[in-house]
């Protein structure tokens, strides 16, 4: 028999787990079911997360009007003109209508008309201003003249001309007239920005490969822009908001609807600040006010997505605190 031992193999037994570069770690592991980097961004800032908790109560209140309102918007339920109390939380108008149901329900109204309008409007602005940057030559100068000539004309006397001037009135002509009358803005934006996109290699790759106009757009240039172009949207959104509740508190928009411009329309029409039933119009005007203030918060965050150069400042402070307190301890433990 021979003296010598056998050779044992050097290295990780293939029973063994991989460790090292091979190894995936912990976190890695757990980011396969986490949130994706966008919603972690979002939430780790403390303006777009108090944004997002904002506007989902204000969107979780519309959606469940009909178990929040125990009263319907258009039915006469109590004594005119009663103030917040037990039975009616917002008080009631000078015709007995309960405002708590109005808002809440008019929330529906003014939110569905205000994401139909911004979807319109980053859709036309997305379309004419890539297509700008892209095609350049005539096809520039046109969509850019009309984009100058939407941008000097003030969009609110824009929007009071059109709507005095349409026959019907309704949650559909106002979709319509918001969205096209508020695009310019963002084709402007987004123009500029995709002029350098459209040089790039892989967009002269798909052209050689023989992709067409719109396939280019949409799929090379579009997919570098979505942060951009969310944060088109949210800022359309918050003013479509407003500007629909300006019309529909001047009257172009269907009076005998529910929204928070129209509660707003019957409060000035009626003369409550002279009979001083502030109720009528503070609650309507406070849920303008809270959404149109979630939905800026939230672009606070969209911003950071599309311009990385934002995070900077927030990563150096953490630093610095984070240097601060490990200072402090330091000198805490020296002191013992």
């Amino acid at each position: 028999m021979s003296n010598i031992a056998p050779i044992e193999p050097v290295g990780p037994s293939f029973s063994e787990e991989p460790v090292g570069p091979l190894a995936l770690p912990s976190s890695r592991r757990g980011r396969r079911f986490g949130l994706p980097g966008w919603a972690r961004l979002l939430l780790g800032n403390r303006k777009s997360c108090t944004g997002i908790i904002l506007f989902a109560g204000i969107v979780t209140a519309a959606v469940a009007a009909p178990l929040l309102a125990q009263n319907s918007p258009t039915d006469l339920v109590g004594l005119p003109g009663q103030p917040p109390n037990r039975d009616f939380w917002f008080g009631t108008t000078d015709q007995g209508y309960d405002v708590f149901s109005q808002v809440v329900w008019g929330a529906r109204t003014s939110l569905t008309v205000a994401a139909c309008a911004a979807i319109a409007s980053t859709v036309i602005a997305t379309a004419l201003g890539l297509l700008a940057a892209y095609k350049g030559g005539w096809v520039d100068d046109v969509i850019n003249l009309f984009t100058n000539i939407f941008l000097v004309i003030p969009t609110l006397p824009l929007l009071i001309v059109i709507s005095a001037f349409v026959p019907t009135r309704g949650p559909v002509i106002m979709v319509l007239i918001l969205g096209f009358t508020t695009w310019a803005i963002e084709a402007r934006i987004l123009r500029s920005q995709a002029l350098s996109i459209v040089k790039r290699d892989f967009v002269l790759a798909a052209k050689v490969a023989g992709e067409g106009t719109w396939g280019i757009i949409w799929r090379e240039v579009m997919p570098n822009m979505v942060s951009r172009i969310a944060a088109g949207f949210v800022f359309v959104f918050y003013g479509s908001i407003i500007f629909a509740a300006g019309l529909e508190f001047l009257g172009f928009g269907d009076v005998n609807g529910t929204s928070w411009g129209v509660i707003l329309y019957w409060a000035q029409n009626n003369s409550v600040v002279l009979q001083g039933a502030w109720w009528h119009f503070v609650f309507p005007g406070l849920a303008i006010a809270l959404t149109v203030a979630a939905l800026v918060f939230i672009n606070y965050g969209v911003d950071e997505l599309s311009n990385p150069r934002l995070r900077g400042p927030r990563r150096q402070r953490r630093m610095l605190l984070r240097l601060l307190s490990g200072r402090a301890a330091v000198r805490a433990e020296e002191a013992r």
